[in-house]
């Protein structure tokens, strides 16, 4: 078995590559820019081509050698196309400005804390943090340990067995490649993780310096949009005033409340407005999306990127000669055409822009976008298009998550100051140029839509359309800050510091909060660690394994495939599961129903456990009197199904 540190000449081998196709695409953006740009399409690149290499072998050491080497040709063609005189005579030119150097170490330091803390081991077992993790999390175990450990390539669905999986799901193969190279859970999660986020923060930074030209506005617009939330910091005031009068609680200190503060403030609460209840869903894009959704780690990043190569080819039009506008724009379109096994709301959001950006700045040069875009996301949007999520998309439903608040208090609840700020940045002649009113023009069709049909079969997952506008509401918001904070009147300074204050305090606290012990939630407890371990020792790869479905099982850890996992992920999905939840059931029960139900299933293996006990009232005695009992493991049993 190699060793963990394995992993670190492989990232920078990636990263390397990266660099190199960064080089070619952005000549003359500063280095940070391009290595941010570097960071993530390596990674990226590194994911497509081990994927597409373990299509061919397989997850072992023979695809993992042959991405390696297609990565050192691609690295050594890169670098004799980009001359390595240059590029040496370019590393001694870098200077580092100090405020920038800070503003990166801070950044780099909470980025290592809040990822950290997504996977860590105590004497109870698994721990994850932010406790949002604790929904999503285990189904991404699922999807990588079947990668890593279940031969499951072609993909299909980890979760319910014998149906395609269709999913964006070059994130997590990207973890399964670094655990087959030897890499721990811990570090595994944690190197992608770091160096996408990381690398956003980087290119939100470098965008909004290209569209508004101000240094202060790129340095707030990330935390604009990475601390995001609305107004649910009036809710705190309130906790906190319930604090300061309880002499009980007063005693253990304002340390200790915040440290255990008693809700989140940008996500599942409410807040009353104007005599109505207002529910808070505008989650904040760190504890909601960021570190729980995980393929948002590419498609944020990558889609900055396309609207930092299409703001340099037609924003800065005067600025480009024709043959860079090309480039740009195909980098741009290489780019999209990654982007629907990335992230597949990323790839519809910029498709939908795409048209409307054509009729503002029309060229015949998109052409350079529309080839490499169409002819590399094609294949991927029919393979994705296989999924039943299809027939939820696009049903009218008004408002996204306002349910029946008033849509006004709900936006203003939720996103206010931030439309507010974004707008003051439009209506100013001062802050943005027309060129940049015209082309965010398009980009609020991510706020338009969303509003208006539904996207997935729960309207919450809107929001992964609606962060994009975000990313832009936040550059716009933070030209608007960035010329009040560097106002030469002191009235005006410390109004821009309060609004800035207002518009992230809701979604720091949620961040606080999530780097709390409140939100450090068991996972997987000592017993379902060993008892997935010995799953793992005593099956097939391609096991089929009946179990109650639960989101954590043990199963999820061990590689093998789900008969049915939780219903809730399922569902999310667009699954249609009814029927064979009622077979499972059936299944548990025991009896001569059973066994029709379990060869319906194409069972493998049963596992019983605490709550297979508990929620499914397994009949343990009709298993133990007709199959073989393969392991026991504490609470856990495991049962050779044969038919």
């Amino acid at each position: 078995m190699m060793s963990t540190l394995t992993i670190i000449p492989i990232t920078v081998l990636a990263i390397a590559c990266g660099l190199g196709l960064a080089r070619l695409a952005m000549p003359g953006s500063p280095f940070p820019a391009r290595l941010c740009a570097g960071m993530v399409t390596g990674l990226a690149g590194l994911a497509w081509i081990g994927f597409i290499a373990a299509l061919v072998f397989g997850l072992n050491a023979v695809s993992i050698l042959a991405t390696l080497g297609l990565m050192l040709i691609g690295l050594f063609v890169l670098y004799k196309l980009g001359d390595l005189t240059g590029i040496r005579g370019e590393l001694r030119q870098i200077s580092v400005n100090r405020i920038d150097l800070i503003c990166c170490l801070l950044w780099a330091g909470l980025l290592c804390w809040l990822f950290s803390r997504v996977i860590t081991f105590s004497k109870t077992g698994m721990m994850t943090a932010p406790a949002n993790n604790f929904g999503d999390l285990p189904f991404h175990f699922s999807v990588i340990t079947s990668f890593a450990y279940g031969e499951n390539l072609p993909p299909d669905n980890p979760i319910f067995n014998g149906t395609r999986f269709t999913y964006p799901l070059l994130i997590d193969f990207l973890v399964a490649f670094y655990i087959r190279c030897g890499a721990g859970w811990r570090s595994a999660f944690f190197v992608g993780n770091f160096l996408l986020s990381f690398s956003l923060v980087g290119l939100i930074d470098y965008f909004t310096r290209r569209i508004t030209g101000s240094t202060l506005a790129a340095r707030i617009a990330p935390a604009i949009f990475l601390f995001n939330g609305g107004s649910g910091f009036l809710n705190f005031f309130r906790d906190l005033g319930a604090f300061y009068s309880d002499p009980s609680r007063l005693k253990q200190g304002l340390i200790q409340f915040m440290l255990h503060l008693p809700k989140t403030y940008t996500m599942n609460t409410e807040m009353h407005l104007l005599g109505q209840s207002i529910p808070l869903r505008w989650g904040n894009v760190f504890t909601t999306l960021l570190i729980p959704q995980r393929s948002m780690l590419f498609g944020l990043p990558f889609v900055v990127m396309i609207l930092l190569f299409w703001w340099m080819a037609i924003g800065e039009h005067d600025q480009t000669d024709g043959s860079l506008r090309q480039r740009y724009l195909l980098a741009s379109g290489v780019l999209t055409g990654m982007l629907p096994m990335l992230h597949a709301h990323g790839f519809f959001s910029v498709m939908i822009a795409w048209p409307l950006l054509v009729m503002l700045f029309w060229t015949k040069d998109w052409l350079w976008f529309a080839v490499p875009a169409g002819l590399l996301a094609s294949p991927q949007v029919f393979y994705l298009s296989g999924t039943q999520v299809r027939n939820e998309l696009f049903k009218p439903h008004l408002w996204w998550e306002t349910g029946t608040a008033n849509p006004a208090l709900f936006w203003a609840a939720n996103a206010g100051v931030l439309l507010i700020l974004a707008a003051a940045a439009l209506a100013s002649g001062k802050l943005t140029s027309r060129t940049v009113k015209r082309f965010q023009l398009p980009f609020w069709i991510w706020f338009i839509v969303p509003n208006a049909v539904l996207l997935a079969p729960w309207a919450w997952d809107n929001i992964k359309v609606l962060v994009y506008w975000s990313l832009v509401a936040s550059a716009l918001a933070a030209a608007t800050l960035g010329f009040m904070i560097g106002h030469r009147m002191t009235l005006v300074r410390w109004a821009g510091v309060a609004v800035l204050i207002v518009i992230t305090l809701s979604g720091t606290l949620d961040v606080i909060r999530g780097l709390s012990p409140v939100e450090k939630v068991l996972l997987f407890g000592v017993q379902e660690l060993k008892a997935a371990e010995r799953i793992r020792q005593s099956t097939p790869p391609r096991a089929v394994i009946l179990h109650a479905p639960i989101h954590n099982s043990a199963v999820a850890l061990s590689g093998r495939r789900s008969v049915m996992g939780y219903p809730g992920h399922l569902w999310t999905h667009g699954i249609d599961y009814g029927g064979r939840e009622m077979d499972v059931k059936t299944a548990f029960a025991g009896g001569a129903g059973a066994i029709e139900a379990l060869a319906r299933l194409n069972v493998d293996f049963l596992l019983i456990g605490p709550f297979e006990r508990a929620q499914m009232q397994a009949n343990e005695r009709f298993f133990q009197d007709l199959y073989q009992m393969v392991f026991e493991e504490g609470d856990y049993r495991l049962y050779r199904i044969d038919h």
